[in-house]
């Protein structure tokens, strides 16, 4: 059974391109983002996996957008884009995308690009096998990348979970 994932992102026609947090987006205008969600899904079908792309506005009608793809079909890996993660203004729609995916696919992995293009390396770290929809544990990167981290080079204990509970 072939991995299918589905790529969750704002419509090029519902992002107001001046408003501040989307001009933190350098270059980004209605075309390149239309082209980068083009790519994207090319990219994963080229690599072998099986991906719908779900485009959404703001809101309940976003959500409304995400639960009727979700009815048509299973999916094992969520792929959520960058305008609706990392715009501060989106945390509420983004949460509430979680807690919908959780809810209907409870399976399923949440994914999510380490750079403005997402690329099949993303989908790999779970589901290296686009063939095999069983689903690797926690990525073996964590800790060294967690090394990286600014935050927690000071603090090795952290990366091994020897710190304070919270």
């Amino acid at each position: 059974m072939s991995v299918s994932a589905i790529q969750i992102g704002l419509h090029p026609d519902a992002i107001d391109y001046e408003a501040p947090e989307f001009a933190a987006f350098t270059g980004l205008t209605r075309e390149r983002l239309r082209a980068a969600n083009d790519d994207n899904l090319a990219l994963l079908r080229d690599a072998g996996y099986e991906v719908d792309g779900c485009q959404i506005d703001f809101g309940e009608t976003a959500l409304d957008t995400v639960r009727g793809m979700l009815r048509r079909k299973r999916y094992d890996a969520v792929l959520i884009g960058a305008g609706v993660r990392l715009t501060p203004g989106n945390t509420l729609l983004f949460e509430s995308i979680v807690n919908l995916v959780h809810t209907a696919l409870p399976h399923a992995r949440f994914i999510f690009n380490h750079s403005a293009a997402a690329t099949p390396d993303d989908i790999r770290r779970y589901y290296p096998d686009p063939a095999s929809a069983l689903a690797l544990g926690i990525p073996r990167d964590l800790e060294e990348t967690a090394m990286k981290n600014p935050g927690n080079a000071a603090r090795p204990e952290a990366a091994h979970g020897h710190g304070e509970k919270l």
